[in-house]
């Protein structure tokens, strides 16, 4: 019998969490924003084409390079540049004929190719998606059942971009609070706040990105004209960098450089105690008012069990009290860290960030090693080859190692502890621990900036030197000269 009951409810509370589950992911950014996805690629099947015949119906297209068009394999990569415009704000069919007329196509091997050059040469720089809300990534000139169904899709999406903005806000993220700053108290302030996360925040469901340190990732193939606009409009909002000319001009590796060196920043980084710091504010101030509401109502009862058990809870709270004052003493030295290591990296950072950009649009994913072959990779095989060659290698003395003890075990991981569970004083000590260590950190590059900095300032000061003695020397061999001497 209770065998039958304990799996009845074990059978409730699956169904439960499965219908959970279920109205999640109804709800979600990610449903709505490919339900709008798939309808628009729907809606538009066969627009390139319409267009393609339209323009030779015009004598703009001959007979023979409409149909070299339609057996071209390219077709598919000018028909997603051609969406591409459309989300920047141009009129992909009018975008299409300046292509087509600008130049002749007689003699091109894929004229295909030769129009989505065109049209990129003709609009660099202007490729940017430009959306206010998720209607306008709808196309214009849609039927009116597909025009409406599409709208409520983007509705729907919008509204769970709102919904996400506030959530965001609420919880005051990691990766938004750094991005965007602490949540405004102000009101319109607080809307903006909002507003500008909710974008981010949405692409993060859209993506299933929970990265507290990467406010977005990378971005989408450029083939994803929809998941791609949201993504360049969160960029926008968190008013993350952009990549220039400077990248331009790196290679992948040197930009995987830039972001591995942010990598190694990260590992002296102080934990990241904003959410806690305020939580421990919250609670000092309950316990502090207790402690007063209980003291106060001690002096003011006559009953002395009362008075007795008053004054303990009181007591109780001042002890209470002081050790959350202890434990926010703490909490701040490690967010004052924190937020000198933010300073100290900003430039780091900064061109992590760029390089990120740049190779997310040349299509390379940095968290991705599946494209290339890692230290530890080369280690290993460096390893293996060794350990074949030994069998045959002659030993050496320089092969015998003087052991003086045993073999030292590698030292464990100290671990960051899980955010969710309450801290303890291990990982309160590890905080604070790594909180000086990345202050002395800072104090020391700062100092080891500061002497080259000098040495710098000395050697330009010689060469300044140098050049002055060279020119009052000429000069005075100039004057000899004139005067005949």
């Amino acid at each position: 019998m209770l065998a039958d009951i304990l799996e009845r409810d074990r059978d409730d509370h699956t169904a439960l969490t499965t219908r959970e589950q279920a109205h999640l992911d109804a709800h979600s950014g990610m449903r709505h924003i490919d339900q709008l996805a798939d309808g628009i690629t729907l809606a538009t099947t066969g627009r390139l084409d319409r267009y393609l015949d339209h323009l030779a119906a015009e004598d703009k297209l001959t007979p023979d390079q409409r149909h070299d068009l339609a057996a071209d394999p390219a077709l598919t990569s000018l028909a997603l540049l051609l969406r591409t415009t459309e989300l920047a704000g141009h009129e992909p069919a009018q975008v299409l004929e300046h292509a087509v007329t600008s130049h002749s196509l007689a003699g091109a091997h894929s004229p295909a190719q030769v129009l989505h050059h065109r049209i990129r040469t003709h609009l660099d720089g202007q490729l940017t998606p430009t959306i206010e809300d998720c209607t306008d990534l709808i196309p214009a000139g849609l039927d009116e059942e597909w025009q409406r169904w599409l709208a409520h899709r983007a509705d729907d999406a919008d509204t769970r971009r709102r919904e996400l903005g506030t959530q965001t806000a609420e919880e005051a993220s990691q990766w938004a609070v750094e991005a965007l700053g602490p949540v405004p108290e102000d009101l319109l302030a607080r809307s903006e706040w909002e507003h500008r996360a909710g974008w981010a925040a949405l692409y993060r469901e859209l993506a299933d990105h929970d990265s507290q340190t990467d406010p977005l990732g990378a971005a989408p193939p450029a083939g994803l004209g929809e998941k791609a606009a949201i993504w360049r409009t969160a960029h926008a909002a968190l008013d993350l960098p952009d990549f220039g000319a400077e990248e331009g001009e790196l290679t992948d590796g040197q930009l995987r450089v830039r972001v591995a060196a942010m990598q190694r920043e990260q590992e002296w980084a102080p934990d990241y105690v904003a959410d806690e710091l305020s939580d421990t504010h919250r609670q000092l101030e309950r316990r502090r008012t207790d402690a007063q509401i209980w003291t106060a109502r001690a002096e003011a009862t006559d009953d002395p069990d009362d008075r007795r058990q008053l004054e303990q809870a009181a007591a109780q709270a001042e002890v209470e009290s002081a050790r959350l004052q202890d434990r926010l003493d703490e909490l701040e030295t490690t967010d004052e860290a924190r937020s000198a290591w933010y300073a100290h990296t900003a430039v780091t950072r900064d061109k992590a960030e760029r390089a990120r950009a740049e190779l997310a649009a040349r299509g390379v994913d940095v968290d991705t090693s599946d494209d290339r072959v890692t230290a530890e990779d080369w280690l290993a095989a460096h390893h293996a080859e060794q350990s074949v060659e030994d069998q045959h290698r002659e030993i050496t003395e320089t092969d015998i190692a003087a052991h003086h003890g045993p073999f030292e075990a590698a030292p464990a991981q100290v671990s960051r502890g899980d955010a969710t569970a309450p801290p303890t004083l291990d990982t309160t000590r590890d905080a604070i621990a790594r909180a000086q260590a990345a202050l002395a950190e800072i104090e020391a590059q700062m100092a080891l900036d500061a002497a080259h900095q000098q040495d710098e300032d000395q050697e330009r000061a010689q060469q300044l030197a140098m050049w002055s003695a060279n020119d009052s020397a000429q000069e005075a061999e100039g004057m000899d000269r004139a005067l005949g001497l």
